[in-house]
């Protein structure tokens, strides 16, 4: 009866503190990135970086000033739209006269920074603001595109070959030392000379093709270890499939290094396209950083700006995406928590 009454007599269950489990989901979530921001201030930062390169890829049309591919003029005090009317059909005033008394205005070929161009024009009168945010676009879809490619084929491939083994496992291994036999550099220009004018598709492929063997080699190592523990022994027992004990078992337990490469190599494909592109082997149609600096690099120490700029937000976003991977490195291994503080989550 004494038991009884003490446990009459504690408060309810509501007014215990709630555990965080307790919690709703969107309370969950801003109480574990509060504790990313707090706890991987770098990380922080490089997550601030990526969302902003992605935000003015997602809305470069309301951002952008004007459209990346428009010509701007200025105006020419020597214009003589008299003259310039009689000489449509009278071709010897042309002669007479010099050219620049016929053309309503002159191109604004590198011209500074301004209120209508505020980071100046390049040296074909493209306004250089909009030119940088559209490159982003390029930016973001090499980096995604090529990233999802090599995580898809690389995972599948990964877990294969560690887990079946003998012949499969032999072969796969030999094709991926022979991708990782040739420089990185060598391969991307060999697969874009095999067509005449290689397009920002085709350069999402080659890079993710060779993305392809570091993600095999990361996963197969990953599920060396997994593929012997006790539920993937007590999944066999019971007579499930290879390719369900992989789907239900194995790729669960083997994600976290999977999403740190996808993060970290996000970067990487960037600055491969903007090497490409700086070496005159890119897109020629899109915006690309690479080709932008390049521009700028012709252009001497004497007007730095152009390469200054666009190389100043090509360096942020691939800084924002190593940083962003190592955080998340750092809070999905277990062995690396504790280190220097918590993790984050």
């Amino acid at each position: 009866m004494q038991s009884e009454e003490a446990l009459e007599a504690l408060p309810q269950s509501d007014s215990f503190p709630r555990s965080l489990s307790d919690r709703p989901f969107a309370y969950r979530a801003m109480v574990q990135v509060g504790r990313f921001f707090r706890y991987k201030p770098l990380g922080g930062f490089g997550v601030f970086l990526v969302l902003l390169c992605l935000f003015c890829a997602i809305f470069a049309p309301w951002i952008a000033r004007y459209d990346p591919n428009e010509l701007f003029n200025g105006s020419n005090p020597n214009y003589n739209p008299e003259l310039a009317a009689k000489a449509q059909t009278d071709p010897s005033l042309r002669l007479k006269y010099d050219s620049s008394v016929f053309t309503p205005g002159k191109p604004l070929l590198h011209v500074g920074p301004s209120m209508a161009h505020w980071l100046g024009t390049d040296t074909v009168s493209h306004d250089l603001y909009s030119r940088i945010i559209y490159g982003s676009r390029t930016a973001v879809t090499v980096g995604f595109g090529s990233a999802i490619i090599a995580m898809l084929a690389g995972t599948v491939l990964g877990i294969m070959s560690a887990y079946w083994g003998g012949a499969f496992d032999f072969i796969t291994q030999r094709v991926v030392d022979s991708l990782q036999a040739f420089p990185a550099l060598v391969l991307l220009i060999v697969f874009n000379q095999v067509i005449a004018s290689p397009n920002i598709y085709w350069i999402v492929l080659s890079l993710g093709i060779i993305g392809i063997a570091p993600l095999v080699r990361v996963v197969r190592s990953a599920v060396l270890s997994t593929r012997e523990e006790v539920y993937v022994t007590a999944a066999q027992t019971i007579g499930a499939s290879d390719m369900r004990i992989m789907a239900k078992h194995i790729f669960p337990n083997v994600t976290a290094p999977i999403i740190v490469v996808f993060t970290s190599s996000i970067g990487v494909y960037i600055l491969a396209e903007a090497t490409l592109a700086f070496l005159g082997l890119g897109d020629p149609t899109t915006v690309s950083w690479g080709q932008m600096v390049n521009t700028g690099r012709q252009l001497g120490p004497s007007s730095p700006g152009m390469a200054l700029y666009v190389g100043t937000a090509l360096t942020l976003t691939v800084l924002g995406f190593n940083l962003a991977g190592d955080a998340l490195r750092d809070v999905l291994d277990p062995r690396l928590r504790g280190r220097g503080g918590r993790a984050g989550f």
